[in-house]
């Protein structure tokens, strides 16, 4: 059971690490309005493939916790994983609804970078919406990191 926790820790650590990484930077350029800034994050981020990365650490983190579960004797549905699961699920939520607006935004700055868009489009984005992504995101993470390590019961 330990190297399932241990492989779920990392694997959880490094999703949260890349993604919550890549919103402070979106966020950052977003908030200053600048288009050059926020085309290099998210040229940065394309061709790292953070968002892969990120994908496929919380993918493995989910089934490395499964295993944990499972070979640690814990109750799937106890009250403290069934939170776990709908905070997992607000996460997927808010990155959808709001992570994929800031990456088109990331995108059209890109066109304004190659001179195909004017840079009003992108500079006229409402200030705050990546700090959004990012503030929902960490209280989110820190629910999870909490949950897990209190494991309360009701």
């Amino acid at each position: 059971m330990l190297t399932w926790k241990a492989l779920h820790v990392l694997s959880m650590v490094t999703m949260i690490t890349t993604f919550i990484g890549a919103e402070i930077f979106y966020a950052a350029a977003i908030w200053r309005r600048d288009a050059h800034a926020l085309a290099f994050v998210q040229r940065t981020v394309e061709q790292t493939g953070a968002g892969i990365l990120g994908l496929g650490a919380l993918f493995l983190g989910v089934l490395f916790g499964i295993a944990t579960a499972a070979t640690g004797g814990f109750d799937y549905i106890a009250p403290w994983l069934l939170i776990a699961y709908i905070l997992v699920v607000a996460f997927l939520v808010n990155s959808f609804s709001i992570g994929r607006a800031v990456v088109q935004v990331g995108k059209e700055a890109l066109e304004v970078v190659a001179g195909t868009r004017a840079a009003e489009d992108v500079t006229e984005l409402p200030a705050n919406r990546g700090v959004i992504l990012v503030g929902i995101n960490v209280i989110i993470f820190a629910t999870i990191v909490a949950d897990m390590v209190l494991k309360p019961s009701f």
